[in-house]
C-alpha cells in the first residue's frame, strides 16, 4: 500500500485528516451508540420530571420478588 496521492490545495485549505476506513467505521459505530445512550438518558430524565418512574424497590418486587423480600 505504498501509493502516493496528490491532494489539491483547495481540499487542504483547512485542517485535513486522513484515517483508515476501518477506524472511521469503528468511530462512527461508537458515535451512534453514544447518541442512543444519551437519548435514553434524556428520556429517563424526562420521565422522572413527569413522575412516570418507579423506585428500585417497586421494580424489583415486580420483576424478581424473591430478591425483594429483604427490602
Amino acid at each position: 500500500m505504498d501509493k502516493i496521492i496528490t491532494i489539491p490545495k483547495e481540499f487542504a485549505k483547512n485542517d485535513l485528516v486522513v484515517v483508515w476506513k476501518k477506524n472511521l467505521e469503528k468511530l462512527s459505530k461508537e458515535n451512534l451508540e453514544l447518541k442512543m445512550a444519551l437519548r435514553a438518558i434524556l428520556a429517563g430524565e424526562a420521565a422522572i420530571k413527569r413522575g412516570k418512574t418507579r423506585t428500585f424497590r417497586q421494580f424489583l418486587k415486580s420483576k424478581s420478588p424473591k430478591y425483594a423480600k429483604n427490602l
